[in-house]
């Protein structure tokens, strides 16, 4: 496959601003967690610079990289690598999160994406990764449990009003 899983550089503001249009109609926070409309690139890019470093953090975030699938100059996806749980995150979330946009789902991106994830976090000296998904989303679950997954439980997600699956992954 022909994925490049990576860290936005400055040259990418055409890429992200493309991408931003695939998510058009769902929650941008499945595209970035730091774009709000009216920001600059360059300010987007600074937030991201600090969080991968735990700099500036605002309140209730943990350091994390934000990497996005590249297919060419397309962005298809992205995967949000936390560093550290806290006790949000230990209950929704875990240690990576990802998503594909609309146009490339059921491609074969988003296991191309936790594949490369996978190694990102063990370059970050993780030995074992959580990864929750909702219980209704079976195409992740899948992908969760094809690279080890092994269920811890499954709780009740106020925030979706759904059962969510957490997992962890051996690296």
């Amino acid at each position: 496959m022909d994925l490049i899983l990576r860290e936005l550089t400055d040259k990418d503001e055409a890429s992200f601003m493309a991408g931003i249009k695939e998510w058009a109609g769902e929650s941008p926070w499945w595209y970035s967690f730091a774009w709000k409309e009216g920001m600059t690139f360059p300010e987007m890019m600074q937030i991201l610079r600090n969080e991968a470093k735990g700099v500036n953090m605002a309140p209730g975030r943990v350091q994390h990289s934000m990497l996005y699938g590249f297919v060419g100059v397309e962005i298809v996806g992205r995967l949000s690598v936390r560093h550290v749980l806290n006790d949000y995150l230990r209950k929704r979330g875990g240690h990576i999160g990802y998503a594909v946009a609309p146009r490339f789902r059921k491609k074969g991106y988003a296991t191309e994406i936790v594949r490369q994830g996978i190694e990102f976090c063990r370059g970050l000296a993780l030995t074992e990764i959580m990864v929750t998904s909702l219980d209704s989303n079976v195409p992740s679950c899948k992908i969760i449990e094809n690279f080890g997954g092994r269920l811890q439980d499954t709780v009740w997600d106020d925030e979706d009003n759904e059962m969510r699956r957490r997992y962890w992954i051996e690296l």
